[in-house]
């Protein structure tokens, strides 16, 4: 299975999840460690552009995340099984308790969720203490930019 990131090229190969640990996420609450990523380029650019100030950063990369195709591995909740509110903006207590208890049972890789921007499309929340991350790795592709037509 392949997942995207677009990160800063200093965090870009970073494993530990630290960024979500540090400031938790629309997942996970602050304290626990996760990866984020799109199931596409096309997702990931997209989430990075509205979780992104007025200003684009310069100094971006595009990374591909290459995972372990067993598919148990792996936990994608049917959308109408989401809690109530987890697209809501700001995320909600309910998603991030949702992820939090994913990560905390420890039994799958990753988890599979609909992106708020696009529900149709996927992001992965990966847990970097599950065992089989060890076969996960990380590449950065190729410096990204965005389109100078975007503007913030």
């Amino acid at each position: 299975m392949r997942a995207w990131r677009i990160a800063k090229h200093k965090f870009a190969l970073d494993r530990s999840g630290a960024g979500a640990y540090r400031h938790g996420g629309r997942w996970n609450n602050a304290g626990m460690h996760a990866i984020y990523a799109g199931l596409t380029p096309e997702i990931a650019a997209l989430e990075k552009l509205i979780h992104t100030g007025d200003i684009l950063p310069a100094d971006l990369v595009l990374v591909l995340i290459e995972l372990p195709d067993d598919a148990t591995l792996y936990e994608t909740p049917a959308l109408a099984a989401l809690p109530a509110g987890w697209s809501e903006l700001p995320s909600s207590v309910a998603a991030a308790s949702l992820g939090s208890g994913f990560l905390m049972k420890g039994k799958q890789l990753g988890l599979i969720i609909p992106s708020v921007v696009i529900p149709e499309a996927s992001n992965i929340m990966i847990n970097p203490h599950h065992p089989d991350f060890t076969s996960v790795t990380m590449n950065i592709v190729r410096p990204f930019k965005f389109d100078s037509r975007f503007r913030p």
